[in-house]
């Protein structure tokens, strides 16, 4: 029978679980990861801890240029939906523009979305994907 209300998509996982899964794995000790996988984890954790333990005080044009590179990479029609595009590109705009004071309320935060959909990504993605350093970028 036809239902007029989808359920919500379940994962067969803990995105918080897989982030420091694929953290403790894919992120080197300093530096830029060798995957893209690797990148995207360490560019969300690091920008969110970043946000949530120091409130953006360190905040520089880096900053956002890594938050661009994670929403270039998310904007995957492979992996998300066009809804969940627009709520990726969204959220990336969200924290650029309100980096002096950024949304620090946890789950349903932007920084919580966009670390969550980098998570999907990479378990889309699980065959490593290597990644050119950017040797302008020296976070």
């Amino acid at each position: 029978m036809f239902s007029l209300f989808r359920r919500p998509k379940t994962k067969p996982y803990s995105w918080k679980r897989e982030h420091t899964r694929l953290w403790e794995s894919l992120v080197p000790a300093e530096g830029q990861a060798d995957t893209l996988q690797g990148e995207l984890i360490r560019i969300a954790g690091k920008l969110t801890d970043e946000a949530f333990r120091n409130g953006n005080l360190n905040w520089d044009a880096e900053h956002e240029k890594m938050w661009r590179f994670v929403g270039r990479h998310l904007d995957d029609p492979q992996t998300f939906s066009e809804a969940e595009r627009r709520v990726i590109r969204d959220k990336i705009e969200e924290i650029v523009r309100d980096n002096e004071a950024p949304d620090l309320s946890g789950e349903g935060c932007c920084y919580y979305i966009i670390s969550e959909r980098v998570v999907d990504w990479c378990m889309a993605h699980p065959a490593p994907i290597p990644h050119q350093k950017d040797l302008d970028l020296n976070r």
